[in-house]
């Protein structure tokens, strides 16, 4: 309601339009005089019309004492003094009007000072624009606390705000109040109806038990989707992080895009950390992707994980967190360093240094030989198990993009703790969720801008180069230029006119070690191998390759070398579904960018008119007028950002269906992982 300003003493025959006009009067002198006030009471005709109403001092009459008040420790201080002060207007139907026929205006308590009187609670008001930027400030990870002292900053002063932090905390209380009026579950189908309503390819699926309990939740949306079927060949599912306060694990299916920057592919909230939870999961992310499975994928140690992964995905190659399994082996063994033996490190030698098979197998036996104590010995024995999974001389031939745990997750959970806290509900923390998403998104949009804009440093002009910056983006481009400066201190044997061994001088070991690589080239059809597996592994060619082809005076890359979720061009395509759709990757683009526009044009006149009164109130006219034209044009059928999924909050679901509340405080622990060990594992048989 908006303030006139009006704050003349009352008289006899003031007249009022309407009884709305008569409480904002009332409401603007008791704001004027210090003093709030209420709607106490009218009398109606037969026409339902107010005849009659009475408007009286927020202090009229006493408490009612309540039976109970003996048990209060801390009684509320009284705020009811009995006040007389009232103003009484009567409907006169010659001339339509409301008339003062009576009023008293002394009081019976103090009135507030000036400084404090944008404190009374019939002066404060959250309009439904500031409800929509408290809305957009919270959702951000902003406090109450710092919405206030920002928009106090934008009005001038804490006065001017025209509400207080109070009132700030009840308008976010209020917003989560009704959002799950008719519970979570029901909270969530009116948020994934919205995202449906956003973009049409969004997905989501629900695991419902025989209680009517929602157990397992997983969703994408278009640009997961399409992203999915450019960069999804290595994908990262991590359940590090704990969600809300439900207790609910959150799982991220995440790769990289041809930044080398994270993306994420899916998420999924699962209550149960079971073996049926994660088959269900895995199925469904599976399905929502047309049946494209994965290359490779990593995950922890958690047996539930590893047997889903068996059952649903059996041709991708499961790797295991290597991060996780130097945690584990750090822990396991940390008692030994006082012993002057160092078992962690000499694991993690196993896990990255040995490119020969028969030179892991032997550094194990004697790993095992320093260990003490059967429990001891069987981890070694069972990490040994399950070595195809870790190790690198079995990982690098395995197509990987250079991953080795599920670290790059990582980033993706601290930006979630940026953003929320244990106090969540799930529907909130999906919300919370998409701004993440949107960060990541926006990170990628910044490096496509910048790619455009800058032009990549060649270290030497040599074709091949001048090539791959074209071609590549900046960072693969500055990993590929390294391979190529590498080559240059390499050395070249030839074996006989197609085989050659590659030698190199101060190599890392784990990039491509060893003092001679075997390469292979094949003129017929300009094909190359090398032993070190690079190409096969990361995607662009090694050291060792690209010796070879300066041996062979070959300038340019071949172009079955060239893979293209490295490239510029990337996302040049379109993505299409089975159904030979093509998938839309934002559907609320178009309409941002038109919001976008016409916020800049507004706020350049806003600038302008702000800084003068005349112009001020010729601008608010405009708007006014234009906002009526619109209106008789448009108002049925135009939409707002909260008309999405109004088809079932407008209609009482049914509350039937709920999340399941999971047992205790604390997720389950982590069980073992169950790498098998066969006869093989034990190199003492």
């Amino acid at each position: 309601m908006e303030s006139t300003g009006v704050c003349l003493a009352p008289h006899l025959d003031m007249e009022f339009a309407t009884l709305d006009e008569a409480w904002l009067y009332w409401r603007n002198y008791g704001g004027s005089h210090g003093f709030g006030v209420r709607r106490h009471a009218g009398k109606k005709g037969k026409d339902e019309l107010y005849t009659s109403y009475k408007y009286v001092c927020q202090s009229e009459g006493l408490r009612e004492k309540d039976k109970r008040d003996y048990l209060t420790k801390i009684p509320r201080a009284q705020t009811r003094t009995d006040c007389k002060a009232f103003l009484q207007v009567k409907l006169f139907r010659d001339c339509q009007k409301y008339r003062v026929v009576g009023f008293h205006t002394d009081h019976n308590h103090p009135l507030q000072k000036p400084e404090a009187r944008h404190l009374i609670t019939t002066q404060r008001e959250v309009s439904e624009a500031a409800r929509i930027d408290i809305h957009l400030a919270e959702s951000s990870g902003i406090g109450p606390r710092e919405i206030h002292e920002l928009l106090s900053r934008q009005a001038d002063g804490v006065r001017s705000v025209g509400y207080t932090i109070d009132d700030i905390y009840n308008c976010v209380r209020d917003k989560q109040k009704k959002a799950l009026e008719y519970g979570e579950a029901v909270a969530i189908t009116k948020y994934f109806a919205k995202r449906v309503s956003e973009n049409p390819f969004f997905q989501h699926f629900e695991d419902i038990n025989e209680d009517q309990e929602i157990v397992n939740i997983l969703w994408m949306d278009g640009k997961m989707i399409a992203d999915y079927a450019r960069f999804g060949e290595v994908v990262v599912f991590d359940t590090t992080f704990g969600t809300s306060k439900e207790k609910w694990a959150l799982g991220t299916f995440v790769g990289f895009n041809h930044f080398k920057e994270i993306m994420i592919f899916g998420a999924a909230l699962i209550c149960d950390s079971n073996t049926m939870s994660f088959e269900w999961v895995f199925t469904k992310f599976v399905e929502a992707h047309d049946g494209k499975r994965p290359v490779t994928m990593f995950t922890d140690q958690e047996s539930a994980i590893v047997s889903a992964i068996k059952h649903v995905m059996p041709d991708t190659k499961h790797a295991l967190c290597v991060w996780h399994i130097q945690q584990n082996c750090q822990k396991r063994f940390m008692y030994y360093k006082k012993k002057k033996i160092d078992i962690s490190g000499d694991f993690s030698k196993c896990m990255h240094k040995y490119e020969d098979e028969d030179d892991f197998v032997k550094a194990m036996q004697e790993l095992e030989g320093k260990v003490e104590g059967d429990e001891d010995k069987k981890w070694i024995q069972t990490m040994y198990g399950c070595r195809e999974k870790w190790a690198y001389c079995f990982m690098k031939h395995a197509h990987t993009l250079g991953i080795r745990s599920t670290q790059a997750s990582e980033s993706i959970n601290s930006n979630l703790k940026r953003y929320l806290n244990v106090k969540l509900d799930v529907n909130r923390f999906l919300e919370q969720f998409e701004r993440v998403v949107d960060g990541k998104r926006e990170k990628e949009i910044k490096s496509e801008f910048e790619m455009r804009k800058k032009i990549p440093r060649v270290g030497l002009y040599v074709p091949i180069l001048c090539e791959a910056g074209k071609l590549y983006t900046p960072k693969i481009f500055e990993l590929f230029q390294k391979e190529y400066e590498l080559s240059g201190s390499a050395y070249i044997e030839s074996i006989d006119g197609n085989t050659f061994l590659v030698g190199m001088c101060n190599i890392n070991s784990e990039e491509c070690s060893g003092s001679r690589i075997l390469g292979i080239w094949n003129r017929d059809d300009q094909s190359i191998m090398c032993s070190c597996k690079k190409f096969e592994r990361v995607g662009f060619l090694c050291c060792h390759a690209l010796k070879v082809l300066d041996r062979e005076d070959i300038k340019n890359i071949p172009p079955r070398y060239i893979h293209k979720r490295w490239t510029q061009a990337a996302k040049d395509d379109y993505i299409v579904n089975r159904e030979g759709k093509v998938i839309i990757e934002d559907g609320m683009l178009e309409v941002r960018n038109r919001r976008a526009q016409l916020m800049r044009e507004l706020a350049t006149t806003y600038d302008k008119a702000a800084f003068d009164e005349e112009h001020t109130q010729f601008l608010l006219n405009v708007l006014r007028s234009a906002r009526e034209q619109y209106e008789d044009r448009y108002g049925n059928s135009s939409k707002t950002a909260n008309d999405h999924g109004q088809e079932i909050s407008n209609s009482q679901p049914e509350n039937s269906l709920r999340l399941k509340k999971k047992n205790g405080d604390k997720r389950s622990k982590q069980q073992s992982s169950d790498c098998d060990i066969d006869s093989k594992s034990n190199w003492l048989n």
